[in-house]
C-alpha cells in the first residue's frame, strides 16, 4: 500500500514534469554527458535508469547502443520521456515504478544508474539495496549526485532562484506547500557529501565503492548561463559514485 509520503512525492513530481527540462542542470551539456557515459559503459549492457525523470540519461545510453529501462514514480515525467524518445527515434522501455521497491526480478540488469535522485528518497538505504538486488553478480551502480544546499538561509542563493524562475517563466511557489511537507521525510533533502554517499553504498552491501569528482561539469554548465544561475547554483560538491555487486 502506498504511504502518504509517497503520494505527496508522486504529486510533487507530477506537477514538476511539464517544466522540469527548463532547469539547466537537468538537460545541459548533453555531449559532455554522452562522452562521460561512453567511457563508463564501453560495451553493450542492460541498464536500469532509476528515477529517469524525463529520460535524459536513458536516451543517451540508448543512443550509445545499450538496452535501457527507465523507471520513475511520475507518469507526467514518463510522458515527457516517451515523447522525447519518439522524437529522437531511440528505443527505451519506460515504466512507472518506485526506486525503493523495484518491479523487476533479481539479477535482471548489468548496471543501475541514477542522477540527482538520492535526495528525493525517504528510504535511500532501502533503495540502494533494491538496486543491488536487481543487479547481476559483478554488476555496477553509478550514482551521480551532490550537495545542493546549506543548512542556513542563503540570501544570494534565494535571490538567484527567484531570478531563474522569472527568466524561465516558472512559478516556484506553485508546489511549495507540497514540497515543504515532503522534505521533512527526506534524509538527504539538501543533497549529500561524498563521504555520506560512500557510507550509504557500503552499508547497502556493495563493494569497491569509489567516487569521482564531477564539479568540472557543473562549472562548465554555469559558465554559459546568466549570472543569476551562478547565484542559484552555488559551487557545491558534485560527484559520481561507482559501486559493484560482489561476485558470489
Amino acid at each position: 500500500m502506498e504511504t502518504e509520503i509517497k503520494k505527496l512525492i508522486k504529486k510533487y513530481w507530477e506537477q514538476r514534469g511539464k517544466d522540469y527540462d527548463k532547469f539547466p542542470t537537468h538537460t545541459d551539456l548533453r555531449d559532455v554527458w554522452k562522452s562521460v557515459l561512453s567511457k563508463i559503459f564501453d560495451e553493450k549492457k542492460r541498464i536500469l535508469d532509476v528515477g529517469t525523470g524525463t529520460g535524459f540519461l536513458a536516451l543517451i545510453l540508448a543512443e550509445l547502443g545499450h538496452e535501457v529501462v527507465g523507471i520513475d514514480i511520475s507518469r507526467q515525467m514518463l510522458k515527457v520521456a516517451k515523447e522525447k524518445a519518439r522524437k529522437a527515434k531511440v528505443s527505451v522501455e519506460f515504466r512507472q515504478g518506485d526506486a525503493e521497491n523495484l518491479p523487476f526480478k533479481s539479477e535482471s540488469f548489468d548496471a543501475v544508474i541514477c542522477r540527482h535522485l538520492l535526495w528525493t528518497l525517504p528510504n535511500p538505504e532501502r533503495a540502494v539495496k533494491e538496486w543491488k538486488r536487481v543487479l547481476k553478480d559483478g554488476g555496477r551502480v553509478i550514482a551521480i549526485d551532490g550537495r545542493w544546499d546549506n543548512k542556513h538561509f542563503d540570501v544570494k542563493r534565494c535571490l538567484g532562484r527567484i531570478l531563474v524562475a522569472i527568466y524561465e517563466k516558472r512559478n516556484i511557489w506553485k508546489n511549495y506547500s507540497c514540497m515543504k511537507e515532503v522534505r521533512k521525510n527526506l534524509p538527504f533533502q539538501r543533497g549529500l557529501s561524498v563521504e555520506k554517499a560512500i557510507e550509504l553504498f557500503k552499508n547497502s552491501g556493495l563493494v569497491d565503492v569509489s567516487a569521482r569528482d564531477l564539479s568540472w561539469i557543473r562549472k562548465a554548465m554555469l559558465k554559459q548561463k546568466p549570472f543569476f544561475y551562478r547565484l542559484a547554483l552555488s559551487d557545491k560538491a558534485y560527484f559520481m559514485i561507482e559501486a559493484f555487486k560482489e561476485v558470489s
